[in-house]
């Protein structure tokens, strides 16, 4: 018995071998979902939970509820709500009333990283080291308005809850939340941001570096800044609003290094330059803005047309975000998702299969390589070249004729010596 283990086992591991260490499963969407609705109170008896029952109106999703939306977990942020308002849905009644279904949103306010982080909270600190427009595009405290909107990050401009603008990219306050740019280095942000440290001088003092700050190859402004201070760059005119603070970081140190002097920034604050108007009475995907509430900071939208639950249906809502209905006749259940498209997935990581003396179960896990919101990255400024990234193929490949008849030979040595 013992040597038809170990023939079953030098077999399997055999076969094992054969396969593409490389093979990895690659997915190319993934859905983000919220929690289920139904027009049954169904009990889950291995987890315990209720589904929630749709005709107990009104059936609401906030951020804690539905992954879809924008919320910050360290500061509570994100005020994003989805609701149905209607009572009468059931596996016969599956339309969604006009005015039944509500999206809204609510600003809040946050504090920027360069005062809180940067300069101990203290606003009057931050504007004499070159902060510009607190009072008026940001608080005397140095906030800004923050909502989520169709499930991204946006900004008020100048606090008008109507007037809003993406939030590209804040760095945060650990120490490796910064970039390192060399003089010449450009450092692309994102959205058509670019920055340029055309000179330093590191035996200055206070010690400065020359910045160039770009947007899709144009240049907007240039500006020298000493160590410890901040750069501001304000829009004179943008989406007819007035002096629009766009773009602000900290020069945290400047110094000289073993291949030339270099420049740390931190607390980089980035917003975009394409600003949405929000109107009163438009239609946005699937509703209509009815509300604009500049005292509460809160956007309210609802639907204009019936909107019909038809099984399997996906219906687009606002923006990514979208309704799923089951396809089942006996039930009406649903879910709010939104889909991600992967980017620049790479096949997992080829690993080594070690020998062994036992026949061991061996379970390989491929990982899935996921990207799902673009992500700007400091990375420390270098002088030498990286080594090209090796290229790799994402596709599984199947054995060819030749893997296959080497495994009906193992399959046959396997045969004769368990008949042995």
């Amino acid at each position: 018995m013992c040597k038809k283990i170990t023939a079953v086992a030098l077999v399997t591991l055999m076969l094992l071998a054969a396969l593409p260490a490389n093979a990895a499963i690659q997915a190319t969407k993934v859905e983000i979902r919220g929690a289920t609705a139904s027009t049954i109170e169904k009990t889950i008896p291995s987890g315990g939970f209720n589904l929630t029952n749709i005709v107990n109106a009104p059936v609401n999703w906030t951020p804690q509820g539905f992954a879809g939306f924008y919320y910050d977990l360290k500061d509570e942020l994100g005020r994003e709500e989805l609701e149905i308002l209607q009572t009468d849905l059931s596996k016969n009644q599956r339309a969604v009333g006009e005015n039944n279904l509500v999206y809204r949103t609510t600003a809040q306010k946050k504090k920027l990283k360069v005062v809180n982080d940067g300069f101990n909270g203290s606003a009057s600190a931050a504007t004499e080291a070159g902060l510009e427009k607190v009072g008026s595009a940001f608080t005397s405290s140095g906030e800004y308005l923050i909502m989520g909107w169709q499930g991204e990050k946006y900004i008020a401009v100048n606090n008008k809850i109507d007037i809003i603008s993406k939030l590209l990219f804040e760095h945060g306050a650990t120490a490796n939340e910064k970039k390192t740019l060399a003089v010449g280095e450009k450092w692309d942000i994102g959205d058509g941001w670019e920055l340029i440290a055309q000179s330093i001088d590191a035996k200055a003092s206070p010690r400065q570096v020359w910045l160039t700050l770009s947007y899709k190859g144009q240049k907007l402004d240039d500006k020298v800044v000493a160590q410890g201070k901040i750069y501001t760059y304000v829009e004179k005119s943008i989406a007819e609003e007035s002096d629009v603070p766009m773009f602000v970081t900290k020069v945290d140190s400047v110094f000289a290094g073993a291949d030339g002097d270099m420049a740390q920034l931190r607390f980089t604050w980035v917003v975009s330059r394409n600003v949405t108007k929000i109107k009163s009475g438009e239609t946005i995907g699937a509703f209509k803005v009815k509300d604009i509430n500049q005292t509460g900071l809160r956007l309210e939208l609802k639907n204009e047309k019936i909107i019909t639950l038809d099984q399997n249906a996906v219906i687009d809502l606002i923006g990514n975000i979208k309704l799923k209905v089951a396809d089942k006749a006996d039930v009406l259940r649903l879910y709010p998702k939104v889909d991600y498209e992967m980017a620049s997935a790479k096949p997992a990581t080829t690993s080594t299969i070690t020998p062994i003396a036992t026949p061991t179960i061996i379970e390989t896990v491929a990982t899935k390589a996921l990207s799902i919101t673009p992500t700007i990255t400091s990375t420390p400024a270098i002088n030498t070249p990286a080594p090209p990234e090796p290229r790799v193929t994402s596709t599984l490949e199947m054995p060819g004729f030749e893997a296959v008849f080497a495994i009906s030979g193992l399959l046959a040595v396997a045969y004769l010596v368990l008949r042995k």
